[in-house]
């Protein structure tokens, strides 16, 4: 496999991951802030291992990502709480079209057509999944969720272009986002039962892991945008795991949203496989 399809691969694989954040969250009623800090205290520690070290040394390019991925987290986690979790997600993943621009208009670098092209097919894939969804959420949540949007494609913008090491970026924003682990002390609805506390070790577990592949990925030389566009398999998954495990069945749209964007995904992927093919 080459360079190029194993960055793709990882962070193909970062948001398969990712995909079981709403699965996971339905099944536990703590407020975002304590969701949000304790389980990054659980990635912190996978991140931590997986970087072979605890400590940082933060600069102006860690801090750009590491709020962005803090931001982000805070923003999602409270949008769940403000509307559906179908707005939240999909609102979030609108980050492509917001990396887009950013390339256009500040790096005066125009995507790829390939890319473009990607990118629209996965919003019309990702608004089919829940545009039944969409209808019923309250204005303040999906603000919060589009705001979230903004905020991770800051995420792929610096961990691509702010020369810093992506592993110690995503490891820097988990770390930022612990303190928030105090609002435990002040949630009535947490309850630190084995089978809660299960659940947000899988929830760390798996924020941490898809933060790794997504580094590995980014490392790898990736673009910032084709990352943003594989990584809009978590909410085309996210339904189906909740179909899988709690028999909340997805209807028509889902499915067909569902192949759009796993349709645009590989064939962009394909595409850009044989250009390079061809160039050599």
């Amino acid at each position: 496999m080459n360079k190029s399809n194993s960055a793709a691969l990882y962070a193909l694989i970062s948001g398969v991951i990712w995909s079981f954040t709403g699965l996971l969250c339905k099944l536990v009623s703590w407020n975002s802030f304590t969701l949000m800090g304790a389980r990054s205290l659980v990635a912190l520690a996978v991140l931590g291992i997986g970087r072979g070290s605890f400590r940082i040394r933060p600069s102006k390019g860690l801090w750009i990502t590491g709020a962005g991925i803090s931001l982000t987290s805070l923003l999602y986690m409270t949008a769940l709480r403000l509307t559906c979790a179908a707005n939240a997600i999909v609102l979030q993943y609108t980050s492509s079209v917001f990396v887009i621009l950013y390339m256009l208009l500040v790096k005066k670098q125009r995507p790829l057509k390939s890319e473009a092209a990607a990118a629209a097919f996965v919003i019309l894939g990702v608004c089919l999944c829940f545009a039944g969804g969409l209808a019923a959420g309250q204005l303040t949540g999906n603000l919060i969720a589009l705001l979230s949007g903004v905020t991770f494609a800051m995420v792929f913008i610096s961990t691509r272009y702010s020369g810093c090491d992506p592993l110690d970026g995503v490891y820097f924003g988990t770390l930022l986002s612990c303190p928030f682990a105090v609002f435990t002390f002040f949630d009535s609805a947490f309850s630190p039962t084995p089978v809660q506390l299960l659940i947000l070790l899988a929830m760390g577990c798996g924020l941490g892991l898809g933060y790794l592949f997504f580094s590995l990925g980014m490392r790898q030389g990736i673009s910032a945008v084709k990352a943003c566009i594989i990584s809009n398999v978590e909410p085309v998954l996210n339904p189906i795991w909740i179909f899988v495990f709690m028999g909340e069945k997805p209807g028509a749209l889902n499915i067909v949203g569902a192949a759009v964007v796993l349709l645009a995904i590989t064939l962009q992927s394909l595409y850009e496989n044989q250009k390079s093919k061809r160039a050599a």
